[in-house]
């Protein structure tokens, strides 16, 4: 049985974990009637930091690349086996995953494809979502390996999807672990 999303893109952000530096993108899955969603987070496995980031003790704050303003597109994904919105992941605490960053196609978003991602249905996916460029691209545009976490399910409500999820979920988008 076949059961049909949208994908929107919520934030992007590079993440100083100490020894490392992370993309963490957060992104919906929409129902069809676009009544409730939830929300992901895609975390790449870091970068390695140069010996002179690695002199300076203090954190960077997270730099943010992108975001979503009211409105917006929601690609549709037809998954050909039925899934709720939160079975996106077969590992609610971590599924792996490839992101794919693109900005050369235009000059004020992001093209962004979660590739390889297994369901709980065992249907392995891609999808594709965008996010408008902050004032800096993305420090790599390519393919990044990571992981995907499940966040929460929240009503859908376009004028409020800019403020993204709320709770422990900023904790896993901001803080040092995943």
């Amino acid at each position: 049985m076949k059961v049909l999303f949208r994908f929107n893109g919520q934030a992007a952000y590079q993440i100083d974990t100490g020894r490392l530096k992370k993309i963490r993108v957060v992104f919906g899955m929409i129902d069809e009637k676009r009544t409730s969603m939830a929300w992901y987070l895609f975390s790449s496995d870091g970068d390695a930091k140069s010996k002179r980031e690695l002199a300076n003790p203090n954190r960077m704050p997270p730099e943010q690349f992108g975001y979503r303003d009211v409105g917006g597109r929601d690609p549709p994904h037809t998954f050909k086996k039925k899934i709720r919105l939160d079975e996106l992941a077969i590992n609610p605490k971590g599924t792996t995953a490839t992101l794919e960053l693109d900005t050369i196609e235009s000059r004020s978003f992001i093209e962004c494809r979660i590739d390889k991602l297994t369901t709980k249905a065992k249907e392995v996916v891609t999808f594709p979502f965008a996010l408008q460029k902050w004032i800096s691209d993305p420090s790599k545009t390519r393919k990044i390996d990571g992981k995907v976490f499940f966040l929460g399910i929240a009503r859908f409500n376009a004028a409020q999807f800019i403020l993204g999820p709320r709770g422990k979920a900023e904790l896993l988008i901001f803080g040092p672990g995943s």
